[in-house]
């Protein structure tokens, strides 16, 4: 079978991570010969390390960054996904692997063009425009969507927030990845994830088999 690309988006809190590791225990028991590659964005890159210890800091909704700070992030998202395509998505993918990704190019579009509003003209098409000559698009995007402010509550009982869990914030997130999803209706699949963990994972493995029953 040809490789498959699958991506798992959302805001934070919206459970996909948690998610992503039932998947993984049900496919491997459900396709013990298909060759399955799990992965996440940001990677162990360098690129990607920087950007783990950034994200780990709490950020004040009144901390004003400089264009040149946000514009340096954003490139550091596009380096670690440009890494983690050539040393791991592509290679995979040839191979006939399926390939099931916690973040990918869209969550960089979702947040970076919060981030960079006021600084270029409409930021999530501008980030996409920058990727699109040479990203791998997924097969298939599962969204798990959530209300932000139920998001909120699930990061609440966290010991730290990160960066990015600001209740305006992930709002105007949750906004663009909807307006992604518009855009392209027949890639991705909207996941409940106001619904039990198990259950929303349980949503997300039947499209991915029912993608992989297509594709067979």
């Amino acid at each position: 079978m040809k490789g498959l690309l699958i991506t798992l988006e959302g805001i934070d809190g919206s459970g996909k991570s948690t998610a992503a590791r039932h998947i993984a225990s049900r496919l491997y028991d459900l396709m013990p010969e298909q060759r399955l590659v799990f992965t996440a964005e940001p990677t162990n890159s360098e690129a990607g390390k920087i950007l783990r210890a950034q994200l780990s800091q709490p950020t004040e909704d009144s901390k004003v960054f400089s264009s040149a700070m946000v514009m340096e992030e954003l490139f550091l998202f596009m380096a670690d996904h440009a890494d983690h395509l050539a040393r791991l998505v592509d290679p995979s993918l040839k191979e006939g692997a399926i390939v099931i990704s916690d973040r990918y190019a869209d969550s960089t579009a979702a947040y970076q063009g919060v981030t960079l509003r006021g600084i270029v003209p409409d930021p999530v098409q501008w980030i996409r425009s920058i990727y699109s000559p040479w990203n791998l698009p997924p097969d298939r995007t599962l969204l798990f969507a959530l209300d932000p402010s139920l998001a909120l509550q699930r990061l609440r009982s966290r010991k730290e927030q990160e960066k990015f869990e600001r209740p305006g914030f992930l709002r105007e997130v949750d906004s663009n990845f909807q307006r992604l999803a518009r855009q392209e209706p027949e890639r991705f699949v909207l996941i409940d994830a106001s619904v039990d963990a198990e259950l929303a994972a349980t949503q997300a493995l039947q499209a991915i088999l029912d993608l992989i029953s297509k594709r067979c």
